[in-house]
């Protein structure tokens, strides 16, 4: 069946964090008399830290929000010097290979776990229709979040390929749908991957060609 829609991750698939240390991020957050100590305490600061993200509108959003479970103070300077702070800390940039994507002649989405004005805010807002779990209603590797999508653009699972580089939650739930798969995997993560890999966007095109 003709292929309509190719889904793409976001994290590790399009972008990807060049600096981020979590250790020195969890240090330089003690000037907001935040301190993470200890794997549990790291454990429950991400929990809040994606909940907060995938709720917000934006970084003051955001940023208010994470202060306020954390029980921390949120006057209006304060907030909006942690707003500064965590868009500076939590930057990204877009493989240079995407390029090689942006005109293969299907249509596109973005699918992510992310907030949409942390997308949006990408050289990628434009690339094609994003997905966010306000749309979705849950996190992958929930089926639920892919049919939210298929069914959005009116396709049927066959008709659709979703290109990520988690095998568990971007590639298994899909594939059960009936959803064609490719997992990019540019740091040999996964050797002994049976399925459709590609190493860099340069390698999609002719994947696609050949489902």
């Amino acid at each position: 069946m003709k292929i309509k829609l190719v889904i793409f991750d976001f994290w590790k698939t399009l972008a990807f964090a060049p600096e981020y240390d979590p250790q020195k991020f969890y240090s330089s957050l003690g000037g907001f008399g935040i301190e993470i100590k200890g794997k549990d305490n790291a454990k429950r600061f991400s929990s809040l830290f994606s909940k907060s993200m995938r709720t917000s509108k934006n970084w003051t959003v955001f940023s208010e929000q994470l202060l306020t479970d954390l029980g921390k103070d949120k006057k209006k300077e304060d907030i909006k010097a942690f707003a500064d702070f965590l868009k500076e800390k939590i930057s990204y940039k877009i493989y240079n290979d995407v390029k090689e994507i942006l005109n293969i002649p299907y249509e596109k989405a973005i699918l992510t776990d992310s907030a949409r004005f942390f997308v949006e805010n990408s050289e990628l807002k434009n690339f094609g229709r994003i997905f966010t779990p306000v749309e979705t209603k849950s996190l992958k590797p929930d089926p639920k979040v892919f049919l939210t999508v298929i069914n959005d653009f009116k396709i049927k699972p066959e008709e659709c390929v979703i290109v990520g580089d988690d095998v568990e939650r971007d590639l298994v739930s899909s594939k059960n749908l009936g959803m064609k798969t490719i997992l990019i995997d540019r740091e040999n993560r996964y050797p002994d991957y049976k399925g459709i890999k590609i190493n860099s966007f340069g390698e999609l095109e002719a994947a696609l060609a050949g489902l």
